[in-house]
């Protein structure tokens, strides 16, 4: 059975969580069969239940502010221009889109989705970036049940 055969790939769409998609990718050839895409909100003008389901808990919709409801929809536009991505290259995926504690609810969903691997892209931020990575990746690190790969930023 293939090390990697199931994997989260967390984003926030910055260009780090590109870069970890190219290599979420590459891990097709090392036997990876399934992407589960997460993205986690937790920035939202009203208070949401810990761990909401923002693609299944529609009644959510309703509860949420005109501008929130156009924010949540353009990023499940943009996990949903992902998994096609991932599907063109020869990949099985589904998305996840939470409400809550960003490194708990990554977490979280792995566990959920017993899955092998998370990748991520870690921003580094402040006089300690070369040493410290971002604080999500430090949590996730420490919280999930299976290897993280971190990716940081290229070197130009």
């Amino acid at each position: 059975m293939p090390l990697f055969e199931k994997t989260l790939y967390a984003t926030d769409f910055s260009p780090l969580a590109e870069v970890a998609l190219d290599y979420v990718k590459k891990l097709k050839e090392a036997g990876e069969k399934e992407v589960v895409i997460v993205h986690v909100v937790d920035d939202l003008s009203v208070e949401l239940p810990e761990g909401a389901d923002l693609l299944k808990e529609k009644e959510l919709y309703k509860v949420l502010p005109e501008v929130d409801q156009e924010y949540v929809m353009s990023i499940i536009e943009r996990l949903e221009a992902v998994k096609d991505i991932l599907e063109e290259n020869g990949l099985s995926a589904k998305i996840f889109l939470r409400y809550g504690n960003i490194p708990e609810q990554i977490v979280s969903v792995a566990r959920e989705e017993k899955v092998k691997l998370i990748v991520m892209g870690a921003h580094g931020k402040g006089l300690l970036t070369e040493i410290l990575l971002g604080s999500v990746s430090t949590d996730v690190i420490r919280k999930a049940d299976c290897p993280v790969l971190i990716v940081k930023k290229r070197e130009e």
